[in-house]
């Protein structure tokens, strides 16, 4: 069977026009219905959670006026102010200086022909200040050096002051206790 299409291409333009209308015009009603129905069920669960929520909300109320969930409560607010005790606590014990092993293992570095004279501690700015006299300029070299390899020291600042003479001299360093 043989088709013709006797249109002028005037008309047959404006038919394919008009049916590609329909064609989108029928998929956007499509698209329109599912997405009416997609919201119907979106609607749906929404309400039924939003139901839920106040249903939960409504228990943990009920809950809580219970004499045994307000002991919980107590117990609850009890416990977290022992741990803001625990937390003040333990920053004050890192701000501790353990002074008995950083003397010790500064009364192990000074060499022989060197004595110590003033040990102060500054907490502001966590360090010592420490003056002495040494009897030659090595001994005092050696005791820096042995200052400097010091885990508590984070720095060790030492004035020129210190490096001038050569024998009988009057030291001074600043130290810098390691924050651990």
């Amino acid at each position: 069977m043989i088709k013709l299409n006797l249109l002028p291409p005037a008309e047959k333009k404006d038919l394919r026009i008009s049916e590609f209308n329909r064609l989108i015009f029928s998929l956007a009603g499509w698209f329109l219905v599912i997405l009416v129905i997609f919201s119907i069920f979106l609607a749906g669960a929404f309400l039924s959670l939003s139901i839920l929520l106040k249903e939960q909300a409504n228990l943990v109320a009920i809950r809580e006026s219970e004499p045994q969930m307000q002991n919980l409560l107590k117990i609850e607010d009890k416990i977290k102010q022992t741990n803001q005790i625990i937390k003040q606590i333990n920053s004050k014990q890192r701000q501790m200086v353990l002074w008995t092993p950083l003397l010790e293992r500064l009364t192990k570095t000074v060499p022989a022909g060197l004595y110590l004279t003033n040990l102060s501690y500054q907490p502001s700015g966590n360090r010592i200040i420490l003056n002495g006299w040494a009897d030659q300029r090595e001994d005092l070299l050696c005791f820096q050096r042995s200052l400097e390899e010091n885990p508590f020291f984070a720095e060790v600042e030492t004035p020129l002051a210190n490096l001038v003479k050569e024998k009988n001299i009057d030291f001074s360093f600043t130290l810098h206790l390691d924050s651990r």
